[in-house]
């Protein structure tokens, strides 16, 4: 099986714009059973330094239907750590499918005020899970930081082996860790970066420095300027939400591309940008490729009725 598939338009789609773009998508989200799309490679260098550092408990952030977390959780389950989880917002009886995974994998989950949980590593909670276990290491919200971001710059090796023709990349952001490794490496085309939140422009400087951080001498932050386009009017209403055209276009596309899923907070609003700017032919690139980067089981959020691969 190949990484890379190709994407059909849907059928809405002018015929101009059908001749005029080829869109691929690697596969991210078929990579890893346990940590699909860019959680594994987030997570591989910070398991590395913990290990170094001799640490015997791994703690992170996240919500409660955080893709981080759900990974986080099945790829400690079989290695020798205590695994703790902090949980924004009040645990409810009924744990929300994905921290009910963590919890059947042995993760302890700490429910935090989303007050306090913006606090991160200053926050009380932090100070009181260090106080209790003594030996922690923390893996930031998302797998983020350097080390995250390594493990992207790595990634971007790996896809560029299996096909460096292309004229452009697309990835989704959320924390922007992915973006920043993938645009270090020397070997990345212009980069297109879609963030799922909300009035968050500034991001775009902290992709950018982190990836000048990551790139050392290999290129400066001019060439990384000129190959980084952010977009963050794309967001459709807000972080997982859903505008009623993106509704639509979710359902086109799972029409067109059964075999090709998108999650619902990432790749579909990423992914909804592009083929509309490819309809209007306004996309400047003839090659094209969409990293997905996995989330599917954030579906487990939606009803069925919401989900278009349920009924494709």
């Amino acid at each position: 099986m190949s990484f890379i598939q190709p994407i059909i338009l849907p059928a809405y789609c002018q015929q101009s714009s059908r001749d005029q773009y080829q869109i691929d998508m690697y596969r991210g989200d078929l990579e890893h059973p346990n940590a699909p799309g860019n959680k594994w490679h987030k997570l591989q260098h910070h398991l590395k330094t913990a290990e170094q550092q001799n640490a015997s408990v791994i703690a992170t952030f996240g919500g409660p239907f955080s893709n981080h977390l759900h990974a986080f959780g099945k790829t400690l389950k079989p290695l020798p750590y205590k695994a703790v989880a902090v949980v924004r917002g009040e645990l409810q009886p009924q744990l929300t499918p994905s921290l009910k995974d963590m919890a059947d994998d042995g993760v302890e989950l700490w429910p935090s005020s989303r007050s306090d949980y913006r606090l991160a590593m200053n926050s009380p909670l932090v100070m009181e899970i260090n106080h209790h276990f003594g030996d922690v290491y923390w893996i930031p919200e998302g797998g983020g930081g350097g080390l995250g971001a390594m493990g992207c710059r790595d990634w971007a090796n790996d896809i560029g082996a299996l096909d460096n023709g292309y004229d452009a990349w697309v990835v989704s952001s959320g924390t922007g860790t992915t973006a920043a490794g993938l645009l270090s490496n020397l070997n990345t085309p212009d980069l297109h970066v879609f963030s799922a939140l909300k009035g968050e422009p500034a991001q775009r400087d902290v992709i950018l420095g982190l990836a000048e951080e990551l790139s050392s001498e290999s290129m400066g932050q001019k060439q990384l300027d000129a190959k980084l386009f952010f977009h963050f009017d794309c967001h459709e209403g807000g972080y997982a939400k859903h505008s009623p055209a993106l509704i639509d276009f979710m359902r086109a596309f799972a029409v067109a591309n059964p075999n090709s899923p998108l999650d619902p907070v990432y790749t579909c609003k990423s992914m909804f940008a592009i083929i509309k700017a490819m309809d209007s032919c306004t996309w400047p690139y003839r090659r094209t490729l969409f990293i997905h980067t996995g989330g599917l089981q954030g579906w487990r959020g939606y009803s069925n009725q919401t989900n278009p691969y349920v009924h494709s």
